[in-house]
């Protein structure tokens, strides 16, 4: 009896909510347009491959195998040479401009030094203003520079009656669960974990605060209804709403930009629900502790929605990152919920499989819900 009238006072606070949150249409807009905007803009915006990167040549030596050389670069997907200066300090000048990340130099004696069969040294020129993306150009011209070097050898003993290969070792690489190494792929899966913990605990972090600008806050003290059951009827509608949100906007997302699905509904269902559970918590808590509406809702974004890009191990991975970084982020529920996300989708696990990431989003869950009702419980909101 105890427990259904604990229930009932529940229901009354889950309805008032509902109605509150059904009658909001920025709230909704806000739940619905705006992950849907970042979805796209993390999309088609942030671009981590090198794509015909412009580059420049000074053909110093013009000959048949500088040409050969310059062409092999030309012909990848990841240069496109765009410039031919006729000078060093045209060269330079590109380079810091901007224009160009890489210059590429090839000396007088080119063609002198392969007929000869001794080492040509090319000069290349790297910006590394950007670092990341002067480790791609780096990695990518070892790359092309090796092969262009095989071929060389190759020809070579051809000529001379061998078989033997430049390249005896070769690897045989057999890419899994993204087979074809979309880097969409990688982005939007991650991106499911940062549009939740972003905008979640924005959206639920006015429910409290709300009710202690206006003084109605005095009236759950003086009411029979326990801290625990005013948390959880609050609650309940986010939870509900925004699970059934995020959900139509990962079955978007996996539909518009032809993402794999290899694992079970009921599994992605559960996750997203621990997911968006433990963000609604973080919203509360953080309307614990503010006093009014603005605060609370620039406090949500600057602990939620700027670490989200960075500790939800969506876009960069948290592996490489120090060890105190990554205790850091265990106080964010992104990671654990992008472990489980990509799993579900791309390898066709079960969260049983990955129970130690399921288990830490619900002990997360439980301990922000614990932490809330005790604020409540003891009037320090």
């Amino acid at each position: 009896m105890k427990g259904y009238q604990g229930f009932q006072r529940a229901s009354v606070v889950f309805r008032a909510e509902l109605l509150h949150l059904v009658r909001d249409p920025i709230s909704l807009g806000i739940s619905l347009f705006m992950p849907m905007f970042l979805l796209f803009l993390i999309g088609y915006s942030v671009n981590m491959e090198l794509r015909e990167s412009a580059i420049a040549v000074y053909d110093m030596n013009k000959s048949q195998q500088s040409a050969e050389y310059i062409k092999t670069v030309d012909n990848t997907s990841y240069f496109e040479v765009r410039y031919r200066v006729r000078n060093y300090d045209e060269l330079l000048d590109l380079l810091n401009k901007g224009v160009v990340k890489l210059a590429i130099i090839i000396p007088p004696k080119f063609s002198e030094n392969l007929s000869k069969g001794e080492p040509a040294v090319l000069q290349t020129l790297v910006d590394a203003s950007y670092i990341n993306s002067a480790l791609f150009i780096l990695s990518y011209m070892e790359g092309i520079n090796g092969a262009y070097s095989a071929s060389i050898v190759n020809n070579f003993l051809q000529t001379r009656g061998h078989a033997f290969s430049a390249q005896p070792v070769r690897l045989s690489v057999r890419s899994w669960y993204n087979q074809a190494l979309r880097e969409l792929t990688f982005k939007i899966t991650g991106t499911f974990s940062i549009i939740i913990l972003g905008f979640v605990p924005v959206l639920s972090a006015l429910a409290i605060v709300r009710e202690k600008e206006s003084g109605s806050i005095q009236q759950v003290f003086a009411s029979p209804i326990t801290p625990s059951e005013y948390i959880a009827g609050k609650m309940a509608p986010y939870v509900i709403f925004l699970t059934l949100d995020y959900l139509f906007i990962m079955v978007f997302g996996i539909w518009f930009f032809d993402l794999p699905f290899r694992g079970l509904i009921p599994a992605l269902f559960a996750a997203t629900l621990l997911m968006v559970f433990s963000c609604v918590a973080i919203g509360f808590f953080i309307s614990t502790i503010t006093g009014n509406q603005l605060s609370a809702a620039m406090l949500a974004i600057v602990f939620t929605l700027m670490p989200a890009l960075i500790y939800a191990n969506a876009i960069a991975p948290l592996d490489n990152s120090p060890v105190g970084f990554k205790l850091y982020s265990n106080l964010f529920p992104g990671a654990f919920y992008t472990d489980v996300c990509r799993a579900i989708l791309l390898k066709g696990t079960t969260m049983y499989e990955y129970l130690k990431a399921a288990s830490s989003l619900i002990i997360y869950a439980i301990v922000i819900f614990s932490v809330c009702a005790w604020r409540v419980r003891n009037k320090n909101i």
